[in-house]
């Protein structure tokens, strides 16, 4: 998980060994308010101008994701957004898009998420007209090349033949996939039989369901006047049809009950472990005291977890914890790389911190110091008025409030230690979790049936 400190110096200044944290003040900021603008068929558009560069980006987002895949054919959502931006267009070829961005130094991008995707672009004022008729053909009438087509095909099967290339990448796939169940939409994972399957009348399907209006919001921000930006971006979006996006029906999954030890035997170097809890879905009025405990717990070297297992005990190079949510569930996540004969203790020293922090052993000033990161980073994800924008947009497709990102500091700030603490005792059950271990088992220092039940899974 990537995180930008704004205090990062000042850490690197503490002695991991003390308790002598120092103490400093919040940044106050608040996101400015922004006017959403609506074109004449319901499509949301975030547009402010932006002076400071003579450039222009814009975002199209869309209510879709890899959890809407047939489960016959997992990988078409990542697939289709492949030959969207690869594919070609009615108006123009593949190689001529790519020649023609290339020489006026614009980007066009597109990418899938789990629940949602988007698809950018970045160009120079006196360009954008140009490449936006590029963007605007790649997403109104994509071509879905057939020669293309099957490079993507044979690309995304090579992916998956690789996927095990990073062992770290795989303990936490595999341990998603057990959690949530290999047949549950956050759980699978895409296999060469489903790539196999895909033909180019699926993906005129996928589109065909996804281009509504009610499924999309923009953003848009830059070097232009902005009513005659709104007004492009009228002319060409406001041509899609307004109907209710047809996406199939996402189940709530069972997560995983009892305590559960999965292994996967690789003669590595290295040992890579996950711990999942279950955690809470989308607009869950916990996910604030989440977001301290989180921080608190396994948010940098500073943290818990990162002092106690990898500065005073050497037990891990890497450990952080942190928290998704989703539609219909989500995960907490512990996570640490160690030396295989580490890994029976590094697995038992997590499980104190998570014991202290239940049993309300929780220090104040590091307590503090986790709100004040979280609040004095949030300045960073807004580092331009497109930044803004953006931020705005990738929540509004997930319908979150309107005032969530104002409220989002005040509301880090109002969590107290006995929130904290309860929120521990409530996520933090050492009845119900599941622990994925990645590595050469007959090095391991300890057995690990003292965790829970363990078996053994394939490396495939």
């Amino acid at each position: 998980m990537k995180k930008m400190f704004i205090t990062g110096v000042l850490f690197m200044s503490i002695n991991a060994y003390s308790n002598k944290i120092p103490s400093y003040s919040n940044v106050k900021y608040d996101p400015p308010e922004t006017k959403v603008e609506v074109l004449s068929n319901g499509i949301k558009v975030y547009i402010e101008e932006d002076n400071f560069l003579p450039v222009v980006r814009l975002s199209v987002y869309l209510k879709t994701g890899k959890v809407y895949d047939p489960a016959d054919k997992v990988g078409l959502g990542e697939l289709y957004f492949e030959m969207l931006r690869h594919g070609g267009s009615k108006k123009y070829s593949s190689d001529e898009i790519d020649r023609r961005l290339e020489y006026l130094g614009a980007e066009i991008t597109a990418k899938i998420n789990n629940e949602d995707a988007v698809i950018n672009l970045y160009c120079k004022k006196e360009n954008f007209d140009e490449v936006f008729d590029i963007f605007s053909d790649l997403i109104l009438n994509p071509a879905f090349e057939i020669k293309k087509f099957e490079l993507k095909k044979q690309e995304a099967i090579e992916v998956i033949k690789r996927r095990n290339d990073k062992a770290s990448e795989q303990a936490i796939r595999e341990a998603l996939r057990m959690f949530f169940g290999k047949e549950h939409p956050y759980g699978r994972r895409a296999e060469i039989e489903n790539i196999e399957r895909i033909n180019i009348d699926d993906l005129k399907n996928y589109h065909s369901n996804l281009l509504v209006a009610n499924n999309i919001i923009i953003a848009a921000a830059g070097k232009f006047n902005k009513r005659d930006m709104l007004s492009k971006i009228n002319s060409f979006f406001s041509m899609i049809p307004s109907k209710k996006a047809n996406r199939n029906e996402i189940f709530d999954p069972q997560t995983v009950k009892g305590r559960k030890v999965y292994v996967i035997d690789r003669p590595l170097r290295q040992a890579f472990v996950v711990i999942l809890h279950k955690g809470i879905k989308r607009h869950d009025p916990k996910e604030f005291p989440l977001f301290v405990l989180s921080e608190y717990m396994g948010g940098g070297i500073q943290s818990r977890l990162g002092n106690e297992i990898r500065s005073k005990r050497g037990l891990a190079y890497s450990v952080y914890s942190y928290f998704s949510k989703r539609d219909k569930s989500g995960f907490i996540i512990s996570y640490l790389g160690t030396k295989p004969e580490s890994v029976g203790e590094a697995i038992t020293q997590v499980f104190k911190e998570f014991e202290r922090a239940k049993n309300g052993e929780i220090d104040d000033k590091e307590l503090e110091m986790a709100k004040s990161q979280l609040i004095n980073s949030f300045v960073f994800r807004f580092e331009n008025v497109f930044s803004l924008l953006n931020e705005k947009a990738s929540y509004d497709i997930h319908s979150y409030p309107e005032d969530y990102l104002k409220k989002y500091t005040s509301r880090i700030d109002s969590v107290k230690k006995e929130d904290v603490i309860n929120i521990a005792k409530e996520f933090y059950d050492f009845d119900n979790y599941l622990i994925m271990v990645v590595g050469d088992m007959k090095k391991f220092d300890k057995q690990l049936s003292e965790f829970g039940e363990v078996e053994i899974l394939p490396n495939d």
